[in-house]
């Protein structure tokens, strides 16, 4: 697979709390991982550091061993441990506390992309044409969507859009949520934090993805981001098939 990502701290915060890391694989396959830090100055950074440091890690130590034979059982420990160690940081000191972070995690693997996130990361899957949004974000606009309170025009816009219901570190414990697909030929996964998806629709991005060159989508969509007002970070990681790996 190829790789491309960006990260900027956008036009309103003091410090990028955002993070990313990603590899390529033998036999095309991939992993990557989007983490948006939250809770204060000192926290934030470090529980998305702390995070995807772990996740990468833990996929170095998988791999080194041979292919991850259950890639859900994998990924979901994974994200156990990498909430064990964010939260184990949050109890060292007041200035740490209540710091968390959340996290969208793929691993590619023989022509599988297989996903976690906890919080309102996303994974997106750009096949053909569509937009496809394979995670569903742990937040309050969320629940209200789905309960029926508001409709998608109004979460869109919704003052609390921000607030998510789950998170790596704060508590003792997460549930990540899994998702698979299946990859085809030109297939383009696309990690990012909520800096992108809450300024940058789906249309936006399909458009951006192809009538750009693959390197250079990440640059694009960060920039029309900064330009619909860059409010937060903002993290762009793409992940694409190329002919012959699936």
């Amino acid at each position: 697979m190829k790789l491309a990502g960006k990260t900027d701290i956008g036009c309103t915060r003091s410090e990028n709390q955002d993070d990313y890391r990603a590899a390529r694989l033998p036999e095309g396959d991939a992993w990557g991982v989007v983490c948006d830090g939250m809770g204060g100055a000192n926290g934030g950074k470090l529980a998305a550091s702390l995070a995807s440091a772990r996740f990468e890690r833990a996929l170095q130590g998988a791999l080194a061993r041979g292919e991850v034979a259950d890639p859900q059982n994998f990924l979901q420990q994974t994200i156990a441990d990498m909430n064990q160690t964010v939260h184990e940081q949050s109890l060292k000191g007041p200035e740490y506390r209540g710091m968390g972070t959340t996290a969208v995690c793929a691993l590619v693997q023989r022509g599988v992309a297989h996903i976690v996130h906890v919080g309102d990361s996303r994974a997106y899957l750009r096949r053909g044409r569509r937009m496809i949004q394979l995670t569903k974000d742990h937040s309050m606009v969320q629940q209200l969507l789905e309960s029926g309170q508001i409709t998608p025009e109004e979460a869109e816009k919704h003052p609390r859009k921000n607030l998510i219901t789950r998170a790596v570190g704060v508590n003792e414990s997460v549930q990540a949520d899994y998702t698979c697909c299946p990859l085809a030929e030109g297939d383009i996964l696309l990690l990012c934090s909520d800096g992108l998806s809450n300024l940058v629709s789906e249309e936006e991005m399909e458009q951006i993805i192809t009538n750009t060159s693959f390197f250079d989508v990440p640059d694009r969509l960060v920039q029309l981001a900064l330009r619909a007002g860059g409010q937060d970070n903002i993290t762009v990681l793409l992940m694409g098939t190329e002919p012959g790996e699936v």
